[in-house]
């Protein structure tokens, strides 16, 4: 940097600490004109008033390997139980000023993406809503609701159609605002979708399912009238995927077209690519273990990631977003927190282990491999024993990587 400038580290959704109390790490910091990152990828601006931004791609993006976090996104989407964690993995800045980025290094809008997507298959499953809305339509020999004197004599009346007229009137149904822009959404979601063939397959289900469920919504000509639009206090559960809706048509300007840009501006934001990994993992896990596998369980004040309770196959498990493992090496500090939690007696009696013996352990660690891409198989077969310590295991999981450029339509 040519200046000297003051940075304050930024935490993820500003907090410094965990649930239960442990510090997290900053996104990036600044340190004598140098920044430093850790395992988060995204944009923000370092200082508006001197227009100075930072963006940082993923950590495993090297040795032309780049990690093909949209497809991990799009499996973890598939599984309706991991589904509902996606919001927590991301953090949008919707106050801060937009940054002007190219469009290849566009990290935003597939997260906007997937979550509207699976925002939108919640309410379609729970059922669109009904409401009252103002309609005008034209009508033959009958008046209904609030007869539109002007816009009936010009259009019929003047023309020698005495018999039609034109009537506003309240109509109960689902094309009312509210599914309006969710639809338009959806639209723009399916037209961003098109441009990338090899995510169609996964996306396809979810587009499918929610896209009938709006056939009898329609969308305006002209959907720049949704920049203003406010949501209905009545549809409360609505307005999670009403606030993204406007904020991807708002994104492309209120412009299908405008997906094929070279530039655009972005909010800035955050993606917590370790929660990301987390939730890959939690995908590959349910394939093979369903239920058996307990995600995020809580003991003593404590939060394991995995707690696995088949019979003959029983351990506590651990994401960490290292490939530091697949060379056999390890980190003091992730096995003394894997043993921890291996040492509860909750644990024990989830388990149904006799306290005199040992809780196996295991670690889940991303292995970068362009040639090998299992899409997401995992086994419990392939497991390593970590040196040096008795007990405790690693298992790598191929993270997807992106084979060719993509190119624009």
């Amino acid at each position: 940097m040519e200046d000297s400038i003051s940075v304050e580290p930024y935490y993820f959704k500003n907090q410094k600490n965990g649930k239960y109390g442990s510090k997290n790490k900053p996104c990036f910091k600044v340190s004598e004109n140098v920044v430093k990152s850790h395992y988060y990828i995204g944009v923000d601006w370092l200082s508006e008033t001197t227009n100075r931004a930072i963006y940082i791609s993923p950590k495993l993006n090297k040795d032309g390997f780049e990690v093909d976090y949209l497809k991990m996104l799009l499996t973890c989407l598939k599984d309706d139980k991991i589904s509902k964690y996606i919001g927590s993995i991301y953090e949008i800045k919707t106050d801060s000023k937009p940054i002007e980025i190219d469009q290849s290094l566009d990290l935003l809008s597939p997260l906007l993406v997937i979550q509207y997507l699976n925002l939108v298959k919640q309410l379609v499953q729970k059922g669109l809503r009904k409401s009252y809305y103002r309609e005008e339509k034209q009508l033959n020999a009958r008046v209904k609701g609030k007869l539109l004197v002007s816009s009936t004599l010009k259009h019929h009346t003047f023309k020698n159609e005495s018999l039609k007229t034109i009537c506003s009137y309240d109509t109960f149904g689902l094309d009312h605002p509210e599914n309006q822009i969710l639809k338009a959404g959806l639209l723009f979601v399916k037209k961003y979708l098109s441009m990338f063939p090899e995510y169609v397959a996964l996306a396809i289900d979810t587009l499918q399912y929610c896209l009938p469920a709006f056939e009898d919504v329609t969308v305006p000509k002209n959907i720049a009238t949704f920049k203003n639009f406010k949501p209905s206090p009545f549809f409360s559960h609505y307005k999670a995927a009403i606030e993204l809706a406007k904020l991807i048509l708002k994104r492309y300007g209120h412009n299908v077209r405008s997906v094929e840009a070279t530039k655009i501006e972005t909010q800035p934001f955050w993606i917590n690519m370790p929660l990301l990994f987390e939730l890959y993992a939690y995908t590959a896990l349910r394939k093979i273990y369903n239920e058996k596998i307990h995600y995020q369980y809580k003991s003593n004040y404590q939060e394991l990631d995995f707690l696995l309770t088949e019979e003959g196959c029983k351990y506590v498990i651990d994401t960490k977003y290292k490939t530091k493992y697949g060379r056999d090496k390890s980190n003091k500090e992730d096995i003394r927190q894997l043993a921890g939690y291996a040492r509860m007696n909750k644990i024990y009696n989830e388990l149904g282990i006799s306290t005199n013996q040992v809780i196996d352990c295991l670690i889940i660690y991303p292995i970068r491999d362009r040639e090998n891409q299992n899409n997401g198989v995992l086994t419990l077969e392939d497991v390593k024993p970590i040196k040096n310590y008795v007990g405790f295991y690693s298992l790598g999981l191929h993270i997807p990587c992106i084979l060719s450029k993509i190119e624009l339509n």
